[in-house]
């Protein structure tokens, strides 16, 4: 990692400091995608933002872990991968999803197959999907303003997965039982 620091809630620029000092208090350390971007206030404030709306979704967190870890799947990022596994762990989601997830494989529930197959394919198809993706989400049960969910989560970790693969975040200590490499991809119906 070149040009980039990784800031504490010590040494960071007000008023990000405050927001790695909650972070820490949150989940006992800072993130080293968060610590890096505390660099820049109003890009940490926005990634922030983005992940606190996300949480308020309808979503839940295995649904929302689901979208996380797909998308950093698709975009190849290894950082992401290790720490939503991390994440997903914490929050007690099954590890035959986590597993489906990180390997692109099929999950066994219906309705979180259509869950992961609509966020990889709103993901690799810049939400030019086909009348029927969208239909066979729905159909799963999801609602339309479940769409525009799943969309405030690709979009949440495309940000995280820019800025970890341009910078080369290293891992976190919290996610290293977690590393992760990436997988032949499997095609989206």
């Amino acid at each position: 990692m070149k040009h980039f620091q990784i800031y504490t809630p010590e040494n960071a620029p007000a008023p990000a400091d405050e927001t790695l000092k909650s972070l820490k208090g949150m989940l006992g350390f800072v993130p080293n995608v968060f610590a890096v971007m505390a660099g820049t206030p109003p890009v940490l404030a926005a990634f922030a933002t983005l992940n606190e709306k996300f949480a308020e979704t309808s979503l839940s967190p295995t649904e929302r872990e689901i979208v996380q870890i797909a998308v950093s799947v698709e975009n190849g990022c290894t950082y992401c991968v290790a720490g939503h596994t991390a994440f997903a762990k914490m929050q007690n989601v099954p590890d035959d999803i986590i597993t489906a997830v990180r390997d692109r494989g099929v999950l066994d529930d219906p309705k979180l197959a259509a869950l992961h197959d609509f966020a990889r394919a709103v993901l690799t198809k810049m939400g030019n999907i086909e009348d029927a993706e969208l239909e066979r989400f729905l159909s799963a049960g999801y609602t339309a303003a479940q769409v525009q969910e799943v969309i405030v989560g690709v979009c949440t970790k495309v940000f995280s997965n820019l800025t970890s693969n341009l910078l080369g975040i290293p891992l976190d200590e919290a996610f290293a039982e977690y590393a992760w490499e990436a997988a032949p991809a499997r095609k989206v119906a």
